[in-house]
């Protein structure tokens, strides 16, 4: 934008502004080498099609697994709120929690979803996998094949909690999805900017950046995120990813392997997503919009904190949570590296990710990076 600058200073000070710098001027216009955006959907697989089958139920909750324990504390809850008092989650009358702490309790035997299923993502790893022909090296797992036929897709987040009640299609973390509830609240904002972008249909050579945002997203009057809008970037360069070479090829984006960590602040989680060798392969629309997936493997470690890290104050609200998503912290923890396929540790060799899949749909936006906006 420093050249529009110069262009204004120049007119200003009537050193002239011919046809051929207007002329310029819509040129650079029209054909922008970066575009930036801010995503408009994010969220987690949940396959409605065929999403596998849990034979043996669902995961049961503490209330399921503890049910004397859980009876006992609930009725003096219901007695201590009457009379204006409080219970905290961590109260000696239930078991240790396990969502502090996940050794504290014994692994319940979770129940992972170990059959087929029809699920999207991609695959990251360039095999087709199967535990049967992997011959007991790396980390063996079955991929899954997409509702498209695509075969080796990577999504061992769903053999994690495809049998989680919350997690089921049309049940609690899928209504949430559909809500759009976790952007619109704020809870992240998330950013994109492509760059050396010559031809949107056609480029064999992109760079690809994400950003966490330092504010929520922009909402228009009938509630949809609005386009088009500046969005100035977070602050703190952990939350920028490194830039990921691109291409573009009818219309297909396509990104290599780049980590990412995104801010999260929701209610009462306040973390960040780590996201290891992520990529994407997005379509760009015809509006400029971009609609695709977001294919990485989340850090088991910053999974399980995610997932169970929430706090109203200084009052632990973990198990709350599971208990209302439908699992066991200590069973989610016990069952990571049963499922976990990536990342496998250099001394021990065991796995330390977990592939997974995002949706995501992105409007075109202005990215402004404070530090540069404030030097210019």
């Amino acid at each position: 934008m420093r050249w529009i600058w110069t262009l204004v200073a120049v007119c200003l000070l009537g050193l002239g502004c011919d046809a051929g710098a207007r002329q310029n001027s819509r040129v650079s216009i029209a054909q922008p080498t970066v575009r930036g955006y801010v995503m408009a959907r994010w969220h987690e697989e949940i396959p409605d099609i065929e999403p596998g089958e849990c034979p043996e139920g669902l995961n049961p909750t503490e209330a399921d697994y503890f049910p004397e324990e859980w009876a006992d504390f609930m009725a003096a809850r219901k007695r201590i709120r009457a009379a204006g008092g409080y219970l905290r989650w961590d109260d000696e009358r239930l078991p240790p929690d396990a969502c502090q702490d996940p050794l504290v309790q014994p692994d319940p035997g979770f129940l992972t979803l170990d059959g087929p299923a029809l699920v999207q993502g991609l695959d990251l790893d360039g095999v087709d996998s199967g535990r049967a022909d992997s011959g007991g090296s790396g980390c063996a797992h079955d991929d899954f094949v997409s509702p498209d036929g695509s075969t080796g897709i990577d999504n061992q987040y769903w053999r994690l909690m495809g049998c989680v009640r919350g997690y089921r299609p049309n049940d609690l973390m899928d209504r949430l999805h559909e809500s759009n509830v976790a952007i619109k609240e704020g809870a992240y904002g998330i950013l994109l900017e492509i760059t050396g972008l010559d031809d949107s249909r056609d480029d064999e050579s992109v760079e690809v950046q994400f950003l966490s945002a330092a504010e929520p997203v922009t909402m228009n009057a009938v509630d949809d995120i609005m386009r088009n809008v500046s969005v100035t970037a977070h602050e703190e360069t952990r939350f920028h990813s490194a830039w990921a070479r691109a291409r573009i090829e009818n219309g297909i984006l396509t990104s290599e392997p780049v980590d990412v960590r995104i801010k999260i602040k929701q209610q009462t989680s306040d973390n960040e997503h780590w996201f290891r060798d992520a990529r994407i392969r997005a379509e760009i629309q015809d509006d400029g919009s971009l609609r695709g997936i977001l294919g990485a493997y989340v850090d088991t470690g910053n999974l399980y904190s995610v997932l169970n890290d929430q706090n109203i104050g200084d009052r632990p609200q973990g198990r709350n949570a599971a208990n209302a998503r439908g699992f066991m912290c200590a069973g989610v923890y016990h069952a990571m590296p049963r499922v976990a396929d990536g990342h496998p540790d250099p001394d021990t060799g065991e796995c330390t990710s977990i592939s997974t899949a995002i949706h995501f749909e992105a409007v075109p936006a202005f990215v402004i990076r404070a530090q540069l906006a404030m030097s210019d």
